[in-house]
């Protein structure tokens, strides 16, 4: 379970430019769930994700990763769980365009101590299977398709076997057969278990969530689940 209690975020605290990006949240995203957060451009999406996902931390008020408080962990500590507990697939992909699918999917297993070179390969491979793109491992990302590069984003979020996966507005840059496709992979990552946050402009895509958590202006102005 992620627990937001009280959940305050400034940025440029007593300057002239200082912002009140999140002001008194409070969310609970229990574990199997699959959840959308909407809102325009600076209502505070991308920084209750941030936190979420263990990238940011809040200038007051509680986040609780299962039973433990985080900020009670040191920075090393929380980059552990942030490795092996969070996947994150970013917006416009976030990956190296001149190294292989391989190589742009190896990336969390190299920081991952507990993954030995030799489980490596069959991880990665495993992963790629998975997201339909294993003839793909020795190809150049830039040389592949918007839809066969949010598969590799997605294999590389899913190769350390996190519980969490957090998408930042991950069909924004593709067609709607292929956000179709992609959100359709999301829903069966969730039929497994895992607890989905997908950050969107587009209700349609929301809509395919069991729950939709909408901000503006820094605040949770609904918070409804589907049925």
């Amino acid at each position: 379970m992620m627990k937001l209690e009280n959940i305050d975020k400034y940025y440029n605290i007593n300057t002239s430019s200082e912002v009140h990006a999140l002001k008194n949240i409070n969310l609970s995203i229990e574990k199997g769930e699959m959840v959308a957060v909407m809102g325009v451009s600076g209502s505070g999406k991308s920084t209750l994700i941030h936190i979420l996902g263990c990238l940011d931390k809040q200038t007051s008020g509680k986040y609780f990763l299962g039973e433990y408080e985080v900020s009670k962990y040191s920075n090393n500590e929380i980059a552990v769980i942030r490795n092996e507990e969070i996947g994150f697939v970013l917006q416009n992909f976030g990956l190296l365009a001149d190294k292989t699918v391989y190589e742009n999917i190896s990336y969390p297993l190299i920081f991952n101590p507990a993954v030995k070179y030799k489980m490596m390969k069959k991880l990665i491979t495993k992963t790629a299977d998975a997201m339909l793109i294993g003839d793909l491992l020795k190809k150049p990302v830039k040389e592949l398709s918007g839809g066969q590069k949010q598969r590799v984003a997605l294999a590389r979020a899913l190769v350390n076997r996190p519980n969490i996966i957090i998408a930042d507005e991950p069909t924004a840059a593709l067609d709607k057969a292929t956000a179709d496709e992609i959100m359709e992979v999301m829903k069966s990552l969730n039929s497994i278990g895992k607890t989905i946050v997908i950050v969107t402009h587009d209700r349609t895509v929301a809509e395919k969530c069991k729950r939709i958590v909408e901000l503006s202006d820094g605040e949770i102005i609904s918070d409804k689940t589907i049925a």
